[in-house]
């Protein structure tokens, strides 16, 4: 009995904890818990692709960095933007990510709404965002199938491919970050990860504080992939270990090799010497002259390659990534709407490298999924050329360069950034077979 009381009151205290808990969250409203949240209540469960956009949904949603805020509202099909599909009238439609979905901007500046209105053979198209953050090809492949038999006279469907789909950029792929295709792949295997997810997304969506311990797990996830990182970098350096540095994991142990190691990190990391200003110089910045350089160096930063590599020594598509990039292809043709994939430069490296003559690796992808698609017929639409316009001045004479295209540290576009995709996408529609 003793035992039942204590349990009884156990449980109650657990409770009146999370209540507390709760309710100090919802009064404190902390920004960064808070731009979360609004991201949660903007998005809903979809049994097919997970997550989907809330019908009807409409938050203003601010960074807790200031980084970006904007209006974000939902139509009632769960499509970004106020407007709804308008019967019998020619549709384009845009398929992707949260880059399409535009996180950066508001409603009315996404790339997408941009292109509203757009001639194309002689008609208009309304063009209407079917972008969700987070999507892999599974989830463009059954988001596009849900929507498109919702809609009719579906002319064109833009498939904006990401890199992040089936590649990972190596500073991410040290933390433990999986590409989106590997990590459906991944959860195609489990049969109860549906449940699941479904349980979880319900529980964080009604309560602050299970999404507020979800978010901790995950920092702190990223977090210990880092410093595990980290240590085995500091480790391998001086000497000690060898490390496999692309996971962090340890492959063996015991000293490396002799005492050199060790002296030449000690000297480097605490023996350096200070860079002093060379005032001697009289070699005055082009920019500093004449204003935007263009195209603009190379950070130091970014290394380039000078040339990019064959198609037959890069790897193959993932298995996943090449069946829903099929099964896009079948649906066009059963529903009688034509795919036009596209690619977009969203990795500055490769902008800087190729605007200097020069190839970036992180470019690899492009060549994997293009090749894919046009061996299949599929013309693939790329912009690397329209980059060299990311450097200038506006009309007002301020200068603008590749990085005012981006959001800082965040890899979206900017009001700017979706301004340059928009005119970018209409002029290479229009020479395109597209148009008449």
């Amino acid at each position: 009995m003793d035992f039942a009381k204590k349990s009884f009151f156990g449980l109650v205290f657990l409770i009146l904890i999370f209540l507390g808990t709760e309710a100090g969250l919802v009064l404190l409203r902390s920004p960064s818990l808070q731009y979360y949240r609004d991201l949660k209540l903007i998005h809903s469960f979809h049994p097919d692709y997970y997550v989907a956009l809330e019908p009807g949904g409409s938050k203003y949603i601010s960074h807790f960095a200031g980084k970006w805020e904007g209006q974000f509202s939902i139509n009632s099909l769960g499509l970004r933007g106020k407007e709804e599909p308008i019967p019998g009238k020619p549709k384009l439609l845009c398929l992707g990510d949260s880059l399409v979905m535009g996180f950066g901007v508001g409603d009315s500046d996404t790339f997408c709404q941009l292109l509203d209105g757009i001639q194309l053979k002689g008609e208009a198209r309304q063009a209407l965002n079917l972008g969700v953050d987070a999507y892999g090809s599974r989830g463009s492949y059954y988001r596009l199938k849900d929507i498109s038999s919702k809609l009719d006279n579906v002319k064109e469907v833009l498939f904006f491919i990401s890199p992040n789909d089936f590649d990972m950029p190596e500073v991410l792929a040290k933390k433990g970050i999986l590409p989106d295709d590997q990590t459906d792949a991944i959860r195609e295997k489990d049969p109860n990860y549906a449940r699941n997810f479904k349980l979880q997304f319900i529980l964080t969506r009604i309560s602050y504080t299970l999404q507020a311990l979800k978010l901790a797990y995950e920092q702190i996830q990223v977090t210990f992939a880092v410093t595990k990182l980290s240590v085995c970098k500091e480790l391998d350096s001086v000497g000690f270990y060898r490390c496999n540095l692309l996971d962090g994991d340890q492959v063996s142990s015991g000293p490396k090799h002799a005492s050199g190691n060790v002296v030449s990190y000690f000297k480097s990391s605490f023996f350096r010497t200070i860079k002093r200003p060379n005032c001697d110089s009289d070699i005055t910045p082009t920019s500093a002259v004449f204003g935007a350089m263009c195209p603009e160096p190379v950070p130091s930063h970014v290394s380039c390659v000078d040339s990019a590599p064959s198609f037959e020594t890069l790897p193959a598509l993932p298995d996943l990534t090449q069946e829903y990039y099929q099964k896009m292809i079948d649906l066009a043709k059963e529903r009688g709407f034509k795919l036009v994939p596209v690619i977009l430069p969203i990795q500055i490296e490769e902008i800087y490298c190729y605007n200097n003559g020069k190839y970036h690796p992180l470019e690899n992808y492009a060549t994997r999924a293009s090749s894919f698609f046009e061996k299949r017929g599929v013309k693939v639409l790329r912009f690397k050329k329209e980059t060299s316009s990311m450097c200038g001045f506006d009309q007002n004479g301020k200068k603008f360069g590749i990085l005012d295209h981006y959001i800082p540290e965040d890899g979206h576009f900017t009001k700017r950034g979706n301004i340059w995709a928009a005119d970018s996408l209409k002029a290479k529609l229009k020479e395109t077979d597209l148009a008449l």
